[in-house]
């Protein structure tokens, strides 16, 4: 790239990543892309997280530090604060605990430029554990979900229908370190909501496409995304705030569309299953939680015949489950369930 090439403003959002916050600075020091700002947040962390990028910024021009003295409580307060600092005609979200290819920028800088009228483009991400050990590409998730090979070639696709046939069901960009954003697109549905947990990125890009022309994907794995047991998809797991999230995204879509029934209710189907799947015996005993799982339940029972009976098998499921946990035959199941099943997408399990 020559140096007339538009400036990147590279955001990394921290948070108690030390453990992976020095490979992440390598990785965006170490682009073939070298027009850009880097722009280091951190909010409020607890660990090393503090010194590594005080360390870090020392000798080393076109980089701010800002740290926050009271943590935000959302990450998405931090993408906020971010992009009112970046500069830059792109924007690149590259979060703390992720890690990415040398030609990440170089590759998706140049797709943005030879396609003006698209809002971001985003390559293909392999899932890593917290040892850098590869677990899969994220081709299996959508080959799982949308039972379709649309994401293992390159593409440029209309926004706006990618919300209602596509994002009404799942979010088909799953990591905020694979994307690549148009500043000028990004102005127009700024800020991000603050009040999701979880989901924000998904509400983001969302409004974004329903606002936008075109977007693009490269099938290029460049980016590594993170998998390990500070994430917030994790922590998130046996609570139901995630759930309310994806119902309010469903509904804005739906509103934006209002032709798209049938994929709103089959989005609503879809979500209803994996609650499903996430309510267990531990979260039901917890009050708070027993009043929001039967706010879920209201929401979801007019789209199916005998809900019930769904969350029955469920119940009669998890407990053969732990049956079989119990005499040591789960690692021999999967083992099987692997075996009949050969590249089908199991989301991987973390250990206990």
């Amino acid at each position: 790239m020559t140096k007339d090439s538009p400036l990147v403003s590279v955001i990394v959002p921290n948070y108690n990543h030390d453990q992976f916050l020095k490979q992440r600075l390598e990785s965006i020091e170490k682009q073939t892309y070298k027009n850009i700002e880097l722009i280091l947040l951190d909010d409020c962390s607890t660990d090393n997280s503090q010194q590594i990028l005080k360390e870090w910024v020392w000798n080393r021009p076109n980089i701010r530090l800002v740290i926050n003295e009271n943590n935000s409580g959302s990450p998405f307060a931090q993408w906020n604060k971010g992009m009112l600092h970046a500069r830059g005609e792109y924007v690149w979200i590259a979060e703390s605990d992720d890690t990415c290819k040398p030609d990440f920028l170089d590759a998706l800088v140049r797709i943005l430029e030879d396609n003006r009228d698209a809002c971001l483009a985003f390559c293909q991400s392999i899932l890593i554990d917290k040892d850098d050990n590869a677990l899969h590409s994220f081709n299996e998730h959508y080959r799982f979900v949308f039972k379709t090979d649309r994401w293992e070639r390159d593409f440029c696709a209309d926004a706006q229908r990618e919300c209602w046939q596509y994002m009404m069901l799942h979010n088909t960009i799953p990591n905020a370190s694979a994307v690549l954003f148009r500043r000028e697109d990004l102005n127009k549905v700024l800020p991000v909501d603050e009040d999701f947990k979880l989901n924000g990125d998904w509400y983001f890009y969302v409004r974004l496409l329903s606002e936008s022309q075109k977007f693009c994907f490269t099938a290029q794995p460049l980016n590594y995304f993170r998998y390990h047991s500070q994430t917030q998809r994790v922590s998130a797991r046996n609570k139901t705030h995630a759930f309310f999230e994806i119902i309010r995204i469903q509904n804005f879509i739906y509103k934006k569309f209002p032709f798209a029934t049938d994929q709103f209710v089959q989005a609503r189907r879809q979500c209803a299953y994996w609650w499903i799947g996430n309510v267990n015996g531990t979260s039901l005993l917890k009050k708070e939680l027993l009043k929001e799982h039967l706010r879920l339940y209201r929401h979801f029972s007019p789209y199916f015949k005998y809900f019930w009976w769904r969350i029955v098998w469920h119940f009669i499921f998890i407990s053969i489950r732990r049956v079989l946990k119990f005499m040591g035959l789960i690692k021999p199941m999967k083992r099987l369930r692997t075996k009949f099943f050969p590249g089908k997408y199991f989301e991987p399990e973390l250990p206990e």
